[in-house]
């Protein structure tokens, strides 16, 4: 008998961005309509307010040998927060904003900060743990005007132990959703003082020639009161003439360049093909690996295009 595999969903806008006031999540007040809206019987909606087991959690390691806590969603709640990050990306976000937009990435975000003048990076530590279900109510009771009803179940079933998730689809849209008033007051500091904002999940970029220690200071207040910690150790002001590393891209007299640690990968990569290209051992997974690297970097670096041309035009011998 053969395993199912179980179903991927998929965040969709149907290419809409409208105004939160339009959104059908706008004055929700009654558990029947939000049920409609989730595309749930009611029936299916108070079981799984009642589950207690709506999450697989695990450990991961990445790369580094970090280890981070993954709380996924199961099966039947995956769906519903597939269904409510689908509402709430249709929703038009601040231009400050370069997370889950389309056209932009870590990489526009970086590019807005170049030019000769200095630079603060700084992330929210831990953003989604300490995201609360308190922060969630809020949302959907001030900014979405839903009735406390409707806002307490969103802000339950959106929520694993009183947070927000960290492996869900949910989380990324929600959290700066539920952390909109934060944003907005960071910014409208940084427009005070002729600095340029731009957000990426956690990250936050300052630029600007008046950063200086009393403005971190401000805004380290200001992400407190929203019940949030400045990252100290990831707190970097940068000088005029530094080279700035922003999400992952280093910027450097007025260009972007990819990072040493990214180029040690590709070096290495592009060593096991070389060795591997002309035998019949290739391993596809090396060779899409390569490619993706390739491919992500270009953006930073368009060099790598002509690299990844030619490996994607090389012809592997086939095995006898």
């Amino acid at each position: 008998m053969k395993k199912q595999k179980r179903p991927k969903f998929k965040i969709k806008t149907l290419n809409k961005a409208y105004e939160i006031s339009d959104s059908p999540l706008y004055k929700l007040t009654t558990k029947r309509k939000l049920a409609a809206l989730l595309l749930l019987e009611p029936v299916t909606l108070n079981a799984l307010i009642k589950n207690t087991d709506n999450y697989n959690v695990f450990e991961q390691v990445n790369s580094n040998g970090k280890k981070r806590i993954i709380e996924h969603p199961n099966l039947e709640l995956d769906k519903v927060h597939t269904r409510i990050a689908s509402l709430l990306c249709r929703i038009k976000i601040p231009d400050f904003v370069h997370s889950g937009r389309a056209k932009h990435s870590h990489i526009t975000n970086a590019r807005i900060h170049i030019g000769h003048h200095k630079v603060l990076t700084t992330d929210i530590r831990s953003f989604f743990p300490s995201t609360s279900r308190t922060h969630l109510f809020n949302f959907f009771n001030r900014k979405m005007k839903c009735s406390s009803d409707v806002s307490d179940i969103l802000s339950k079933i959106c929520t694993y132990n009183e947070h927000l998730p960290t492996g869900s689809r949910i989380s990324m849209p929600l959290a700066l959703w539920a952390n909109i008033g934060m944003f907005l007051e960071l910014e409208k500091i940084a427009v005070k003082h002729d600095i340029k904002m731009s957000v990426y999940v956690d990250d936050i970029t300052f630029s600007g020639d008046k950063l200086n220690k009393l403005f971190i200071s401000t805004i380290k207040r200001i992400v407190e009161r929203h019940g949030h910690i400045i990252h100290p150790v990831k707190t970097v002001l940068y000088a005029k003439d530094d080279a700035k590393v922003i999400t992952g891209v280093i910027l450097k007299d007025g260009k972007q360049f990819v990072k040493n640690e990214q180029h040690r990968n590709v070096y290495q990569d592009i060593e096991q093909w070389k060795i591997l290209k002309d035998t019949p051992y290739m391993p596809e997974t090396l060779k899409n690996r390569l490619l993706g690297r390739l491919n992500s970097l270009s953006a930073i670096e368009p060099k790598f295009k002509d690299k990844a041309r030619s490996i994607r035009n090389h012809k592997t011998p086939t095995p006898y």
